[in-house]
Formats: structure tokens, sequence, C-alpha cells
């Protein structure tokens, strides 16, 4: 398993209010069944009957508040009337109908599923198979890769219009792109920045406006003049304004259709387009629903039929469903593009694809429809909705505006993936091919409270009142900013949780999980970066014996139980097969702190001896521009780090870049593949074939006898760096089909 390495100069290291548990080295696999008095058992297909061996019953929970504590109420029906604000307008917590403080069991249930998957070694759910976007100019690998996508053979992106054809959208080309210098617009009042000015958004006047020009007798390409009015012997266009960005200096002009050589946009990169985490809020901003015309866009940010677009299209990217090979689009020529792996191409394969774990035998799992080895599951777990029943009025808090949180960006590579801190910023992996990382984890939020300020803390620091009163008045100008009611410190809530047919061991995890370590404490509900959330949770573990009860009248078959009998079952079997999966061992700690692995979740959890509220407070924006590696848990809490097996994260020796070193490894010698010969099999799904890597653009493709398609390597990552154009490899084709293509998993070399 690749580990993260610590950043060794304070320079280079990171600070967040949230940290990440490793992945482990192998999945505790419950799918063949779970030993019962000495015969295995599926108990998760026997909902019919209660299970002789099992464990059924209730464990009864009480919850306290260690910091104010935020979740959001539904959206309720007064008078006849739905609630029809924002959710970020809805300041009111999660209540019963008399208004007392309520924690829904579905909150209750998401958190301890989570530190129920860490503790029993079960997969990491769910990881996003979204690629992430990228755009950058900076000198460094990135900036070079996105520089290589940018321009592809001297050819930059083009320009063209949206158009839609019944239900499917697509792209025609304009028959020329011309450039404007932004001095002539502004002699037409158009308020073009000529220094970057990120608050700047095009104005409609002459936003994809009709517009005439004189071109640049000198320079075909370029238009000097520009008129919003008909103007005599000039030429048509369209304008397109773009946003400020340093040394940007002109504007664009989209003239004529190719109406013959339309591209079709395939749905999935249409909706990945209109993605919350593509469409900036500059976007947002810039592109309001209804302007130009009055609800011409399905949402604001979203694009709409007619509207200039810059596109991409590559021969390698062409598919059954993307014939003209479309790469991406954008609003701006210099576009975002996505890259070439997402989150969960980075879960190792033994991680991601192993059978049953033991928290979905428990929790349950959601099925995929049409695949034999992820039908669904039900659970046999239930969360009640959890209630307070003390105090008054005095419950909540004042209404704030909290400091703006943004939701998680796995952009921020630095943070969540492995890196090797020791190395420059030039060293940094990535979401790209060959690049040697995984995700970091199971991504948890430290507890952190500043006892002197409270409250004050977690509110925005600039205008406070002002946007308070902004944000609850009928037409609010602030688009960033919510309000929030917390329940305050020191409420207690009441709740229950009921399972059926438990075994020993699944009942130790779901005991294991709330009873945590001594000085630990959970985290729940919104505003956890803050500091919001943190809660002591108590239980007490009633057990139900079906058959006593339904054999006796006098006798309920209810008995308390401490619950240790199955927390120790459960940490021998955790701990036997951390030491047969090569997880590093502390033998200097007792029960589930063995395993070093299972530390970084305690550290991260602890309460008592936190680290200081400052040293997990988010950076500035002037840090960050550095990309810092964030260190383990292990390092913020000034532990020593577990002596992890090495094999540290290293970014793709292959890359054509003016900062990167060539590797000190001889390359693999290139052996010509033979040449296709009529006796060749069809390649089929399920086949384990030959085949010659090859390189295509900035990444590595498969052929294979017989065949002229080339074949999506679905691990890139796998392949040795020192490899080179035409090595013969061994593949294990995942996927073939006319719409698909052909995929293939990287086996080895040959």
């Amino acid at each position: 398993m690749i580990r993260h390495v610590n950043p060794t100069d304070s320079k280079s290291t990171a600070k967040a209010p949230y940290n990440f548990v490793p992945l482990p080295n192998s999945i505790f696999v419950v799918q063949d069944g779970i030993n019962i008095n000495g015969t295995k058992l599926t108990p998760w297909k026997m909902h019919d009957r209660f299970v002789p061996g099992t464990r059924s019953g209730w464990i009864d929970l009480t919850i306290e508040t260690l910091t104010p504590l935020f979740i959001r109420g539904p959206v309720i029906n007064k008078d006849g009337k739905w609630d029809c604000r924002d959710a970020r307008f809805r300041f009111e917590p999660f209540t019963s109908i008399d208004g007392r403080p309520m924690i829904p069991g579905s909150s209750l249930r998401g958190m301890i599923r989570t530190v129920v998957e860490i503790l029993s070694f079960s997969k990491i759910k769910p990881v996003t198979d979204e690629k992430p976007f990228f755009r950058t100019v900076a000198a460094d690998r990135i900036g070079v890769a996105y520089r290589n996508r940018l321009i592809r053979g001297n050819e930059k992106p083009f320009g063209g219009y949206i158009r839609k054809d019944g239900n499917h959208w697509m792209i025609v080309p304009a028959a020329e792109v011309l450039r404007i210098h932004r001095d002539e617009l502004n002699k037409r009042k158009l308020n073009v920045p000529s220094k970057p000015n990120p608050g700047y958004f095009p104005d409609w006047k002459g936003q994809h406006k009709t517009c005439w020009f004189r071109r640049d007798p000198k320079k075909n390409s370029k238009a000097v003049e520009i008129s919003l009015s008909h103007t005599n012997n000039w030429e048509r266009g369209t304008l397109v304004l773009t946003g400020s960005a340093p040394k940007k200096k002109y504007d664009f002009i989209f003239v004529g259709e190719e109406t013959g050589k339309s591209i079709p946009i395939p749905e999935v990169m249409w909706r990945r387009f209109h993605d919350e985490d593509q469409l900036t809020h500059w976007q947002e901003k810039a592109f309001p629903k209804d302007i130009p015309v009055k609800g011409c866009r399905k949402a604001k940010g979203h694009l709409r039929e007619g509207e200039p677009v810059f596109f991409l299209c590559d021969n390698a990217a062409q598919t059954e469903d993307n014939p003209k090979g479309l790469v991406f689009f954008g609003r701006a020529q210099m576009f975002r593009f996505p890259y070439d792996l997402s989150p969960r191409d980075l879960v190792p394969d033994q991680v991601k694809n192993a059978g049953l774990d033991m928290a979905g035998a428990i929790f349950g799992v959601v099925g995929v429809v049409g695949k034999k080895e992820e039908l669904a599951i039900k659970g046999r777990i239930f969360f009640e909705d959890a209630l307070s029943n003390v105090g008054g009025p005095e419950w909540f808090e004042e209404i704030i505006v909290p400091q703006i949180l943004a939701s998680p960006k796995v952009t921020c590579f630095q943070h969540y993936l492995t890196q090797d801190g020791t190395k420059g910023q030039k060293e940094l992996t990535t979401y790209l091919n060959g690049d040697h990382t995984t995700i970091r984890g199971h991504k948890l939020y430290w507890h952190r409270w500043d006892d002197d300020k409270g409250l004050e803390a977690i509110k925005e620091f600039n205008r406070h009142n002002e946007l308070l009163d902004d944000l609850q008045s009928a037409n609010s100008k602030d688009t960033q900013h919510t309000v929030i009611r917390p329940v305050k410190q020191g409420v207690v809530f009441n709740g229950k949780i009921r399972f059926e047919n438990l075994t020993d061991i699944e009942l130790g995890a779901l005991l294991s999980s709330l009873r945590l370590q001594e000085g630990c404490n959970h985290k729940l509900g919104m505003g956890k970066p803050l500091g919001l959330g943190s809660i002591k949770v108590d239980w007490k573990l009633h057990h139900v014996d079906r058959a006593d009860r339904y054999n006796c009248w006098e006798r309920s078959g209810v008995t308390a139980n401490d619950g240790g009998e199955f927390i120790k079952v459960f940490e021998k079997a955790m701990i036997e097969h951390a030491r047969n999966t090569g997880e590093k061992i502390d033998e200097s700690v007792s029960g589930l702190k063995k395993i070093s692995r299972l530390q970084a979740l305690f550290h991260l959890l602890k309460w008592t001896g936190k680290p200081k509220f400052s040293e997990t407070a988010y950076m500035t924006l002037e840090k960050f521009r550095s990309r810092p590696v964030l260190p383990t848990p292990h390092k913020v809490v000034g532990h020593n780090e577990p002596a992890w097996s090495v094999d540290s994260p290293r970014p793709a020796q292959n890359e054509t870049t003016s900062n990167r070193t060539e590797s000190t490894k001889p390359a693999i010698a290139k052996a010509p593949i033979p040449p296709p010969s009529s006796a060749a099999k069809p390649v089929e799904k399920g086949q384990t074939r030959h085949g010659q890597l090859k390189h295509s653009g900035d990444r590595w493709i498969a052929l294979f006898e017989g065949d002229i398609r080339e074949a999506v390597i679905i691990n890139q990552n796998k392949i040795p760096h020192e490899v080179s154009e035409g090595c013969i490899a061994e593949f294990f084709i995942t996927e073939q089909s006319k719409k698909a293509g052909i995929k293939a998993r990287f086996e080895k070399l040959l």
C-alpha cells in the first residue's frame, strides 16, 4: 500500500480542520458468511427468521452537545404553503413538532456507519468516479499537463454555438473566431477591465450580441473596429466577452456557422459540464437564468440554445457515443479540463473491488442494476430520532452568519492524495495518468473549540450584522453566506438503535463505534470545520432472548449487558486481520490502538487533549498558493509516525517537462508486436491478452493483434515508470463493445 510521507519543512506543511484515516491494506470480507457456532451463515439474507446464535435487541443512547450543534430542519408546510426559501436562508434547526431540538436518525446512522467502516476494515464509500477539473498556466507539471491538453497539434480550442436537436445537444462550429482588443470594446462603453478584476462580469449590453466589425488588413484573425449597430460594408459576427485574467487584452468575435459539421455532445459530458464542481460561482453570476431571455436557461450558470462556447476535439477520444472525439468545452478559450483520473480510480483495486464487507452486511448495500456481485442488501440496524428532554427556549443560540463553508474540494490534491512531503512542489502527485498515489482515506474533522471566544469564533468576521439583516430580508443580495441557529452546548438528547440478527463480531463492531477510546468523542452535523458538532455519546445495551421471551409468560427475555464480550470478539478479529494483511502493529498498547492505522482515527476524535484551535484552522489563500502538504494525524498531535512499509508516492516519470529529471533506471527495451494475422482471436470481455503499449497524447493505450481499435487502460498508474513505448504487456479485457470500445486492465510486462 502506498503510504503518505510527512513534510519535514514547516514552510511546506499545511494545516486544515480535517485529516484522514489511511486506507487499509486489505478489506475484511464476510461475503462467504460469518462463523456462528461452527457454521458459516449469512444472516443478512435471513430477514424472515430469528437466526440462532445471533443477537437482537436495542441500544439506548444519551447524547450531549460539547459544542453547539446545527442540523438544518426540513422544508415544512405551514398553513397549506410550502416554505420556498433556499436552504441557506432557513436558519431553523431540526426540531420535533413541539419545538424541541432533535437529531434525525439518518444523521446518527451516517456518523456511526463511517466509524464502523474504518474500525472493521470495510470499503470506503462513496468515492466519486467523476474526474475533477483543472486549469492552470503555472510553470509546473500541472501547468504543462494543462497546456498539452489545450494545444494539440498547434491547434487551440475553436469556437462554436450550442444547438439542441430533439433531446440531444450539439456544437455547431463557427466559421471563424477573431480577436478584438479590449480598448476597442471600451470605446463602445462595454466597461471591459484593462487590469485583473475578479469582480468583473461581462455586460449583457454587448455579451453575445450581434456586432459588425472591420478586419485588420495586416492580420486577418483580428478585428480593429467594432459596432453594435448595423454598419454598411462591415462583416457581421457575435461578440463573446470572457472573464478577467492577468495580461488579458483581447475578447472574441465568432463569425458564421459550419452547419454541416455539427459535433454531438455526449450526455455524460453535458451533465458533467453542469455539475456543481464545474459550474463556478463566477459562471452562475455571469450567466443568470433569465438573461438574455426569460427562462432561456434551466438554472443560473447553465448553457442555453445558441450560446457561444469554445471546444476541443481529438481523434483519440472518438467512441460510438462521441463520434467526433469531443474532449470538452467551455465559455473561455482556456476552459477547464477534466483530469485523467477520478478519486475512485485512485482507490487500490484490492480495496475497491473486494467482496461484501462488515459495514455493508450490517447497514445494508444499495445494489447496482445489472451487477450480480452488487445486489442490494437490507440492513439489520435501525436508528430512531434522538429527542432533547431538557431545557426550554434557551436551548438555541442566537441566529448567526457563520464563516463561509464551501463543499470539499478534491482538486486540493496536496491534501486529498498521498504525497511525499519531503519532495518539492514539482514532485506532487495528482489525478494524472502514471502518478503513483492513492486517495488519503476516510476524511474526518478535528474537534476544535475556542473556549474564550465561543460562538464569536464561528461568526463571519466582516459585516456580520449587515449580512444577517440582508440574509433575512425578502431580496437578499448576498450569494454565498448562510444563516444558522445552533443548539447550545450541554443539551442532552435521548435516542435508540434497534438491531436484529447481528453476529457477535458485528455487534462488537457497532459497540466499538459507539464506545471509541478514552477521551474520544464523535462529530455530527453542519459546521464541523468551524468547531460545531462535537458530541458525547453514552449507551446502554439491551439484549432480547427471543426463545426465552416466547417460551415463558413471566419473562420478557430482555437483559442489560455491558457489551464487553462482543467488543473483545471484534477487537481480536480485527487485530488478527491486521497482522495477516501486513498492517503496522504497535505492541506497546492494547485493544484496537494496537493497529497503527486506527490510531489516526483516535487522534482525530480526541476531545481531551485536542490540538490548539489555531493549529487546525483553514490556511490563508496566500499559504495555499505554495501547495503545502497536509501531514498525518500522528504528526499533527506530535506523536511518532508509525514505521510504515516504504512505498512512497511519486509523480509519473515519463513526462516531457522542463522541470523533470530523467529516471536513472534503464528504459525497458521495445519489442515489436507481431503483425495482425487472419487467425487472431477477436477481442472479448474476460480474455487475458498480450498487447503493445503506445502513447496517445499524455496517456498510455494498448493495441491488440487482430483489432485496429485503441484500448483504454483503466489502471494507468500500475504501468512501471521506466517503461517505454512499444513494450509488450499482459492485459485483462474488462469491457468490449461497439459503444464503449475496449477497456483493459494492465497486468504485467512481458
